[in-house]
């Protein structure tokens, strides 16, 4: 009997199932050998560790963005450290997002740090755990893999502060995935193959390709962002909000496969004294039309510089009625409404004007109200905490500015303070909820959480000078009031030199962090950054004891080890300097301060 005859369609059926059978081996194989022979990294947000003692933690995995970033740009989490055996008094927090969640320009006075110690001192009988998980230049299409990670550590509450980095991060529009970025199928997969060797291997084998100095060498922050340039017509945004919904959607649902509960916060940014980054014209202005606007937006900025408001606002008006899509004019006339008084017209011209900054660094407000909008549709998995409509609320004029951000998006102590307060009642709701405490206790105030977190004049005079580094770089000095802003900056930090060159300086910083570790005896970073003091102001014994018992807590935290080594050297131990700095430059051998190899 003869064998029956496959028709054409068939045979291509099967060579099909085939084809993607053979590449899927083969893909298979070089996974395993690649991950035998030691290459790449493991991508998972945390590790587990054992302590001298035998204790298992839960460790950060230095090398959780490494899929995303050359492996000298890796962004690293904030060390941190969690029992594998959680206690049952225990409350489990996990604080997501970017930066500015991540607490930049300076992880110690953190969100997640300023409710550890509100929650704390409100609940000294529960055992408060609150990770920082935030990490700078990420967005939710990585976020969303970090909460599947932490959902695996028994988490009780995750806080969501997340948005300023879907347009200019990983697999943003502009990005090497632009073609495919409609599709959100097709970024999920390219996400899952980059965290694989094979996909880690891909992404060594491009960078080696390209052109000598075609990708930069060392982290520049927001510098290296600045042709991402994204108009606020752009119909590609549509796409970053329906991402971004998706991946909020699944952290709640990795959040709510864990029994934990989600809090979703709109995201704070810098509207009443931060000028757009980036201003773009109306594409249909003819040369005539365009130089009429230019003429009515100088005579507006001479006369505001003069003093003349009054002309400067009908200036103003005048461009706009040619051409109001420009950011900075509408930046310049929420602005004015807030000299006459008008403050809804204000508040309205100014998140205007945020929105139309085509050098898309900030939460705008479609992506803020797609943050509402999930958490309306999840009522029963995530709860809303509209930060932009209360915290916003509390800065002057009721319009978020210098007070509570100190440039577009990172929070200054005062506005960290401000949105811990805020979920503080949302906490201690939870926390009766699962039966942990009776009451809902209150926050500490401002004054207090300054002194026990050690919210210092030096750590102040140290947040002064990075910035003040930062403005100097672009694209803060090419703004409208670039120059004003470092002046202003650099004033701050010839009075923070000034009150440091008093005579007892170092005895009342001393005795401040003192106070700080009274309350929390056991808090590593309180220790670091006492010490950290000490090496810098020329007191290297004194700082030993209290970087050494820092890295007895967290024993790779590189900047312990630098002024580990900094102390060492001060004292004339070069061998042990030697050894803290050949630590600190295994673990990344391009962090600034750190001095080359011997």
């Amino acid at each position: 009997m003869d064998a029956p005859v496959l028709s054409f369609r068939r045979k291509l059926v099967f060579a099909g199932i085939l084809a993607v059978f053979t590449a899927a081996l083969v893909l298979a194989m070089v996974e395993l050998g690649l991950r035998i022979a030691g290459f790449g990294h493991a991508t998972s947000f945390v590790r587990r560790a054992q302590l001298a003692d035998g204790t298992e933690v839960w460790r950060e995995n230095r090398w959780c963005t490494a899929p995303y970033f050359s492996p000298e740009l890796v962004r690293r989490p904030v060390p941190f450290r969690l029992p594998v055996e959680k206690s049952p008094r225990a409350y489990r927090v996990f604080v997501l997002g970017s930066s500015a969640a991540m607490g930049d320009p300076e992880a110690s006075f953190s969100l997640a740090r300023m409710l550890e110690a509100m929650l704390r001192a409100a609940y000294p009988e529960i055992e408060f755990e609150v990770v920082n998980a935030g990490i700078t230049a990420i967005n939710s299409h990585v976020l969303r893999g970090i909460a599947a990670d932490c959902a695996r550590l028994q988490p009780d509450l995750f806080i969501v502060y997340e948005g300023n980095n879907e347009v200019i991060g990983p697999f943003g529009p502009a990005g090497v995935f632009a073609p495919f970025f409609r599709f959100h199928a097709a970024l999920r997969l390219a996400a899952t193959l980059k965290v694989t060797r094979t996909g880690q291997a891909i992404g060594a084998l491009t960078r080696s390709l390209q052109a000598r100095g075609g990708s930069p060498d060392e982290w520049r922050g927001m510098q290296m962002f600045l042709e991402q340039r994204i108009a606020a017509d752009d119909p590609r945004l549509d796409a970053v909000r329906e991402h971004f919904a998706r991946n909020l959607e699944k952290i709640i649902a990795h959040a709510r496969g864990a029994g934990a509960s989600t809090l979703l916060c709109t995201v704070l940014t810098n509207q009443r004294d931060f000028p757009p980054f980036l201003s773009v014209h109306a594409e249909n202005l003819t040369p005539a039309q365009r130089a009429e606007w230019q003429a009515h937006f100088d005579r507006g900025k001479a006369a505001f510089a003069s003093g003349d408001i009054d002309t400067a606002r009908d200036a103003f008006e005048a461009a706009a009625s040619i051409d109001d899509s420009h950011a900075e004019l509408t930046f310049r006339r929420g602005r004015l409404e807030l000299l006459h008084g008008d403050v809804t017209r204000a508040r309205e011209l100014l998140q205007r004007a945020a929105d139309l900054d085509a050098l898309r660094f900030r939460t705008d407000r479609a992506l803020n109200d797609t943050i509402r909008t999930v958490a309306r549709n999840h009522a029963g998995a995530a709860e809303l905490v509209d930060l932009v409509g209360t915290v916003g609320a509390r800065s002057r004029g009721g319009i978020p500015g210098d007070d509570l951000l100190y440039e577009h998006v990172h929070l200054t102590f005062r506005g960290t303070y401000e949105v811990a307060r805020e979920l503080f009642p949302r906490i201690a709701a939870d926390l009766q909820r699962r039966g942990l405490a009776d009451a809902r206790n209150a926050p500490f105030d401002y004054d207090e959480a300054r002194v026990r977190l050690g919210f210092t004049a030096y750590e102040q005079a140290m947040i002064a000078f990075e910035l003040l580094g930062r403005f100097q770089g672009a694209p803060f000095v090419d703004q409208p009031d670039g120059a004003a802003r470092i002046q202003a900056w650099t004033r701050r930090g010839e009075i923070a030199t000034q009150l440091l060159s008093q005579p007892g300086a170092t005895d009342a910083l001393l005795a401040a962090y003192a106070q700080a570790r009274e309350w929390s005896p056991h808090d590593w970073i309180l220790a670091r950054n006492a010490g950290a003091m000490l090496v810098a102001r020329g007191e290297p014994a004194a700082a030993l004891p209290l970087l050494q018992e820092a890295e007895r807590w967290i024993d790779d935290d590189i900047d312990t080890l630098i002024a580990l080594a900094r102390a060492h050297e001060a004292l004339g131990a070069q061998v042990a300097a030697d050894a803290a700095y050949a630590r600190a430059r295994a673990l990344d051998s391009r962090y600034p301060g750190l001095p080359p190899a011997k």
